[in-house]
């Protein structure tokens, strides 16, 4: 996992084709579309100082396309499972919050599912199928770490 590197060098939209196992890094080319795992989705909406500078760039550029999943929200509800994160107002309310943020859903599919199982076992299931989205998208999976 990474999480936001530089930012975009130019506003145009250029996209590289990732390697297989490969996700697009901010910083390695032109990027313009990322997909939010949990924390980020949750700082985001809640606690912004906890994203780096460039995570916070990204977030605000207009010119970027946002995406969360089904996965985004598993995550948060994982960390919050797990104690990692408390969210009760936005409980329940992840998608419409997200959308008010300008945010894009992107679907989940069975192909998204079935590239995460062939990914590291020692990632939990949502953050493979985010791993998996951000591949196939292709998009840069923004994390907080």
């Amino acid at each position: 996992r990474q999480g936001a590197g530089a930012t975009r060098a130019s506003a145009t939209r250029q996209h590289r084709t990732p390697a297989a196992g490969a996700v697009s890094r901010v910083g390695e080319v032109d990027v313009s579309d990322y997909l939010l795992d949990g924390a980020s989705l949750l700082a985001a909406m809640g606690a912004p100082f906890r994203l780096r500078s460039e995570a916070h760039a990204v977030l605000t550029d207009r010119a970027n396309t946002i995406y969360v999943s089904a996965a985004t929200f598993l995550d948060a509800y994982a960390l919050e499972q797990d104690e990692r994160a408390d969210f009760p107002a936005l409980r329940g309310r992840l998608q419409s919050a997200a959308t008010e943020l300008g945010f894009v859903a992107l679907d989940t599919t069975p192909a998204h599912v079935d590239r995460a199982a062939t990914l590291a076992a020692a990632l939990p299931w949502p953050r493979r199928i985010l791993r998996a989205q951000a591949e196939m998208q292709p998009a840069t999976l923004l994390t907080l770490e």
